[in-house]
C-alpha cells in the first residue's frame, strides 16, 4: 500500500513536470496540428483534468473536510503561474486569461472522474 502511494505521487510529479515543460517551451518547439478554433482550450482543460485526477489519486484521503477545495485552488494557482511564466519568458508565448479559465474548468472533469473511478 505504501509503495503504491509513492508511485502515484511520483506519477503526479512527472505529469506536473510535463505540463511545466509544455507550458514554457517556445511554440516553435511544440508540434502543430490544425484542429478547430478553440481546440487549444479543450487541450488545456484536458491537461488540467488529468492533473486534478492524478492529484486526487495520489492523495486520496487527504483532500477531505476543510481541505476538499484545496485541489481546485491548486489547479487555479498552478495554471495561473504557468501563464505568467509564459508571459515572462519572452519565448513567443503570452499570458491568456482564457487559458487560465480553461485550466480551471479542467478541474471539474478531473474531480468527476476521480469520484467515478477511485474507490476511497
Amino acid at each position: 500500500m505504501f509503495f503504491n502511494s509513492i508511485l502515484r505521487r511520483i506519477l503526479f510529479g512527472l505529469y506536473t513536470g510535463l505540463i511545466t515543460v509544455l507550458s514554457v517551451l517556445p511554440p516553435s518547439e511544440l508540434p502543430t496540428v490544425k484542429l478547430f478554433s478553440g481546440a487549444d482550450k479543450l487541450i488545456h482543460m484536458g491537461m488540467y483534468a488529468v492533473f486534478t485526477f492524478l492529484m486526487l489519486w495520489a492523495w486520496p484521503r487527504f483532500f477531505r473536510g476543510s481541505l476538499q477545495l484545496m485541489p481546485l485552488f491548486a489547479v487555479m494557482f498552478y495554471g495561473l503561474v504557468m501563464e505568467i511564466l509564459q508571459d515572462l519568458g519572452h519565448a513567443g508565448r503570452s499570458f491568456e486569461l482564457l487559458d487560465v479559465v480553461a485550466n480551471t474548468v479542467g478541474y471539474f472533469p478531473g474531480l468527476i472522474a476521480s469520484k467515478l473511478l477511485l474507490k476511497y
